[in-house]
Order: structure tokens, then sequence, then C-alpha cells
């Protein structure tokens, strides 16, 4: 409709500036429309005629209006702008040959879409003025002989660095536009910023042409399973599951280990929406390792299943975590604590209970030099344990250096950090004064530690029902029944005001009022939790004897402090651009058995082939090794390497990874939004397929290459001559209708 009325289309008013052609001062102009005004009025006065004023204003702003528009004209309005000088310029047309553009819709696939669209004759337009560099693209960008010879479909795309490479290389053609032809899929993990801001400062529009559907109605894709990468045996693993969907519905989703059915699960999927989350409890049965498969059960219609299975590896690890609980004085839940845990195969409780001002009585040590001379004087000793446990215990018992080492355990060490409610504990303990103040979280004060010693009901919070060290039974029903039927704990402390990261997993009902009473946050690379009672041993006092309520809490809430603790030598893997990435990460890197620290990995597949691998130090993290390798066939490849200093061994640690799906089986919709915001940072234009014949004009008003000034003139544009029509047309309505003519 523009492009009829003015002649040009929007992207030419878009790329140009105003300006009147005639070369005549614009004042003259104005000056004949005044000179015209006033002539009118002097006639309109000396000659009135049959008709009023208002009709006498009326036909004369219609004349005045007339005049203005002939003078428009007769100034010659056009748009200058800067056009590509024609032969002088390249355009590079970079083609998406990744796996993702082999997926079929509706009988062709998106490739065979996109060749059709640079074919010799479709480029002839382009090919006329510009000269074409053809690239094609996946995780990197190549050139390309032609369109209709491509190489094997990429294993991955990498669309930031791809548009990078094509820059770099061409800019010394005179590059004037780049036209993307892609799906937008990239398995990269999106364009960074700063790829993005240097994409921008070479000043070349790009051009993207979207193919593929946006909304595939037919499809179900498990986008993500997120779960820890170690956990413990007899605990439970909450695994979120991330389900990709275009309608509401219900979809099935099949948990195996290996070949073994574990469990299965409905999830419902919202109508309004187009992702969904769900949480799946796994029971970790013994060490090991779980070789995890999810798998989406198929919706009506759903021919693409490739992209319905996960594969996760989780190391159940056999090796005993350390915990350091300090008491300061005896109490009953500090005897029914120690029982609960004593028996827990995973857990080497270690205790230390001030017994008068300068003695501590120590339980569960495993040699007469531990804990000797009470809590740890050295970084060293501490940051031997995973977690560390404060009961009622003043702070001043422990020295400002004790304290930040408190801080440093959760923060560098990586360690869990929990207090106890208690006369002596938390506000009440004088810890609101100290640096450990800042791990907690909640900010302590002694204003507000009333240590109560009443009885109260403990209830679940909807954080705490997600929360799998809270889990009595598998069915939500079902635990909050449990936990609604548990004895009142026996006192609670008033812990202050929360931090913004904080979460609330249990609550304590004072007189119809929830209040806080097991909270936690992370902080740095460890964590800290709050349970603010000491008075859980009631649920054991009052419970049956073979009700297990109480160690169950106590067995998994530990569980949980330790389960993400770094240990001194960990080893990981990741499947990244279709390699096996391995990392290797020492936690104290500075100290002196660490000196001089060389690490290899031998890695093995189910069909026995073997690599062996060399980690090397990356930089800027200290501590952090890695290494990598393209298996030559999918399946379960284990990891086994060692730290060595020279020819001594100073540690070893295991892994294991599946390597079986490419990424481009995932994310096979168009991802229109990351093509779009390409084109706008670039000043390009996002394009759909049916628009091709428009994007030859678009890219001509490039500035990044060789240009001319145009002047596309407006003064013959339809508009005006139908102004003058319907302005005058408007005049001889009026009069008839006051029947002055």
């Amino acid at each position: 409709m523009i492009e009829f009325f003015f002649k040009y289309p929007r992207s030419v008013f878009n790329d140009s500036n105003f300006i009147f052609a005639s070369g005549w001062p614009l004042w003259m102009m104005f000056g004949v429309i005044l000179a015209f005004l006033a002539v009118l009025v002097v006639l309109f006065i000396r000659r009135p005629g049959n008709m009023n004023w208002l009709q006498l204003g009326s036909i004369g702003f219609i004349q005045l209006l007339m005049l203005a528009v002939v003078m428009v004209v007769v100034w010659q309005p056009a748009l200058v702008s800067e056009r590509l000088l024609s032969g002088e310029n390249a355009v590079a047309i970079m083609l998406d040959t990744s796996g993702s553009m082999t997926f079929n819709e509706g009988g062709t696939t998106r490739m065979d879409q996109a060749q059709s669209l640079l074919t010799p004759e479709s480029l002839e337009e382009i090919a006329d003025i510009y000269t074409i560099l053809p690239y094609g693209f996946s995780a990197t960008a190549n050139t390309l002989d032609s369109f209709s010879t491509l190489p094997e479909p990429g294993v991955a795309t990498n669309l930031g660095q791809s548009i990078l490479q094509t820059l770099r290389q061409a800019t010394g053609a005179s590059l004037g536009a780049v036209i993307l032809v892609s799906d937008g899929a990239d398995n990269s993990g999106a364009i960074s910023q700063a790829e993005m801001s240097e994409i921008a400062a070479y000043g070349v529009p790009v051009h993207s042409v979207g193919l593929g559907r946006e909304n595939i109605p037919e499809d179900l894709e498990l986008t993500e399973v997120l779960l820890p990468e170690k956990a413990l045996p007899g605990t439970t693993l909450s695994a979120r599951v991330g389900i990709l969907h275009d309608q509401g519905g219900t979809a099935r989703i099949k948990v195996y280990d290996g070949d073994t059915f574990l469990s299965t699960e409905e999830i419902a999927l919202s109508d309004g929406q187009n992702m969904t989350l769900a949480f799946i409890d796994i029971e970790v049965p013994e060490p090991g390792q779980l070789d995890l498969r999810f798998t989406l059960d198929p919706i009506d219609n759903e021919s693409n299943l490739a992209n319905n299975t996960r594969a996760r590896v989780v190391d159940v690890e056999e090796s005993r975590y350390k915990v350091l609980y300090v008491e300061g004085e005896p109490r009953w839940e500090y005897k029914f604590m120690q029982r609960a845990l004593n028996d827990d195969p995973s857990i080497q409780l270690s205790t230390l209970l001030k017994v008068t001002p300068n003695k501590y009585y120590r339980q569960g040590i495993e040699s007469p030099e531990q804990l000797e001379n009470g809590f740890p004087t050295e970084r060293a000793e501490l940051f031997d344990y995973d977690a560390l446990i404060m009961g009622s215990l003043n702070a001043a018992e422990l020295t400002s250096e004790q304290q930040e080492m408190i801080r440093d355990f959760v923060s560098e060490r990586g360690g869990s950090f929990m207090m106890l409610a208690g006369l002596n504990g938390l506000g009440l303990g004088g810890w609101g004064e100290t640096v450990v103040n800042e791990i907690l979280p909640s900010r302590l004060n002694a204003e507000e530690a009333a240590f109560i010693r009443e009885k109260a009901p403990v209830a679940l919070t909807d954080s705490g029902r997600l929360a799998p060290m809270l889990q009595f039974s598998d069915s939500e029903s079902e635990n909050d029944r449990l936990w609604s039927e548990l004895p009142e704990v026996a006192d609670y402390q008033q812990i202050g005001p929360l931090r913004p990261a904080a979460t609330t997993l249990l609550g304590v009902n004072v007189e119809g009022r929830i209040q806080p009473l097991l909270v936690t946050q992370p902080y740095g690379r460890g964590q800290s939790y709050i349970l603010a009672t000491g008075g859980t041993w009631r649920w054991q006092m009052s419970l049956p004897v073979a009700d297990m309520r109480h160690e169950t809490f106590w067995r998994q809430l530990t569980r949980a402090l330790v389960a993400n603790s770094p240990r001194p030598f960990e080893l990981s893997s990741r499947i990244e651009n279709e390699e096996i990435k391995v990392r290797a990460q020492v936690r104290d890197p500075d100290s002196e058995e660490n000196q001089g620290l060389a690490i290899s990995a031998v890695v093995s597949s189910e069909n026995n082939d073997v690599v062996s691998l060399e980690l090397q130090p990356v930089s800027g993290q200290p501590g952090v090794y890695e290494a990598g390798f393209k298996p030559e066939q999918t399946g379960l490849y284990s990891i086994d390497a060692i730290s060595r200093v020279g020819e001594t061994l100073v540690s070893s640690s295991t892994t294991a990874v599946r390597y079986d799906q490419g990424q481009e089986i995932f994310n096979v919709r168009q991802n229109k939004p990351l093509l779009e915001r390409v084109a706008q940072v670039t000043g390009g234009q996002y394009w759909t397929p049916e628009q091709w014949n428009e994007i030859p004009e678009a890219i001509s008003y490039s500035t990044a290459g060789i240009t001319e000034q145009q002047i596309s003139y407006l003064w013959d544009a339809p508009f005006f001559f139908l102004l003058l029509i319907l302005l005058k047309t408007l005049e001889w309505l009026l009069r008839r209708h006051w029947r002055t003519i």
C-alpha cells in the first residue's frame, strides 16, 4: 500500500533522508502560501457572495491546502540515500548446513526449502549487481563452491562464531551485506553479548531468512534433564525435566537405569505455555553408576521421536563424608541426632561437646590426634570436613580467626554449614556480631533471638514439599500426612529477617502464624542452613520404636549437607559440540602437595576402545584441568583419572558419560527471536521465505560497502495527485451542498 501511494517500499523510507530537490529556499514556499492566504482573505471580504463566514472559511482552507500541495510538488520532494554501487560490492550468503536442517516438514526438508531459494535463477537479481560469496555453516563457517553441492549435515551449530568467521573472511571483498538462511537452531549456549557486540561492530547488515515452523503441535521434546552428577547410596535424587510442547494434554515419562525400568510418571501439559517443568524422584540403592535414560511416550501423530529421550550418568560414591558437629551444652538433641547418624554408612560424624569451660568431649574420631585441641585452628584441618554443624555454642568460644575459617569453609572450600537453635545458639550466642552472620540465610541479632521452650507443630512449606531431604514418602499427599502427624518440637527460636536468597523449607506454627524453622541459602561455593529448634528429639521420644521418621529426617538432611561438597580431587564430564570434555578440579591447588601437579585420564568405551588424555590447566581457573576428544561411536564411556607429581600418585577419581544422540535432534522449532535479534543489532531485517524477492531491494540500502548517493523523487507520487483530486472534489461537494454553484 505504501509503495502504491508513494512509489517506493517502506524500506526506502526507513533508510533515506527527506529533502526538497529544487534547491529553492523553504521561506519562499511559505511566503507564496501566506501571500495566497492574504489574497483569499481580501477577496472574501470584498465579495462574500451569498456565503456566510463559516462557509467562506471552509472553502478558503481547502483552497489553501490545494495550493500547499502544489507548492510541495513544485519544490520537488525527494528521498536521498546511500546505495551500494553496482558491480563493486559483495554479498555473503550463509546457508545453515547443520543436522536440524534435515528436519522433515510436510514431506520436504528445511534444506530442500533453502536450496529452492538459492537456485541460480532466484539469485540472478542479486548476482547481476553483487558478487555472491557462498558459505555453509554448522559449528564453523566454510566457503562453498555452490549451493547445490553441500557437505554432510553438521552435528552442532554455533551461529555466533559462524557469522564472525564469515565477516572476518569476507570483509576484504567490500562486503555490503550478509544473507543468513537458517532455522536459528543454536546448541552452543546461545550467542553471547560479547559475540553479538563484535558482530554489530563490523557494521554489515545481516538479513536473516527463517526456515521451519515455530510451533509443532504434533511434537514433544525433552529439552532438559537436570540432576546432580553424584549421589550417595540410600538417598533420593530429584531430577528436573523440561518438556517443550505446543498444545496441552498429558505426557508420560519413563526412567530406566540401563535396561532396568525404574519408574514412570504422568505430567500435565498446560495449554497456556509451551514449556512444562516437573520433578521426578529416583531412589539411589547402592554405590556404582546410574546409567539413566529418560523417555517421553509419543503423542498422537508424532513422527519425530529422536528428541523424546535424554541420557544422564550419575556417580554413586562409596566413600564416607566427614561431618563435624560442635555442641556447647549436653542436651537431648545432641544425643538423639548422634544415634540417628551413627549407623549411616555414608556419614562419618565427629563431635565436640563442651563439658567444662576448657574441655571438650570428643566422639567419632579416627585417631587420638583428631580434634585434640578442640575446634580446628588450621584451615586444612577444618577443610578436611565436608559439613559443619554448630549447636548451642557462644561465639566467644571461638577466636576471630576460627570464625573467619568458618566463613571461608563455606565460600571457598564449598562446604555446608548449619546452625541449631539453643540458649547460646544463633543470635543469643552473639553470632550476629561475627563474620559468620554473613553466611547465614537470616540476619541474626540478639534482640530478636528469643529461645522459647514451648511445644509447637512443624509444617512443610511449598519449597519443602519439593526437597528430597524432606521426603518420607514418594506420594505427595502421604508425605504431607506423615509430616502433619509428627509430634510437636520441644522448642523454637526466632531468627530475624531472611536474606533475599533464602528458602524456607520448614516452618513452625506459633499461634496460627508460620515462622521459619529450616532455612537455607547458597553462599559462595557452599550452602548454609539454620534449623531454629533444638527439639526434634521429641519425635523419637514420642513415636513408636519402629517409626524411623526421626532417623530418616536427620540422615536425609545430613546427606543433603554433604552431597555437593567438593572432594579433594573431582572428575566430571560433559558433551560439548559432539566432543566428550573431561574436567578435573583440585580443591586446594595452592597446597604443597599439589605443586607441579599433572593429571592424566584413560577413557574406555563399552567396546573396549581406549583413549588416553593429558588434562591441561584452564587459564584463569586455578585448580581446573580439561581435555576433550571426539568419540567414534555412541555408548557409555568410563573415565579414570589420576593426579601425580612426578612419579608420585596424589589422588584418583572416576566418572562416566553416555555419548549417544547428536545435539541437532533437539531444538527443532525455528528460533525466530534469535534470528530477529541478529538482524536487529546489525541493521538488517528478518524475512520469511515468501519475502525472498524483497531482499535485493533492502540490501541495496546498506552503507557497509562502496556506495553512491541516490535521489528518489516523490513529486510524481500518486499520493499528491490523489490528494489534489480529493480536495477539489470536497470543495465541489460543499459548494453543491450550500447551493453556491
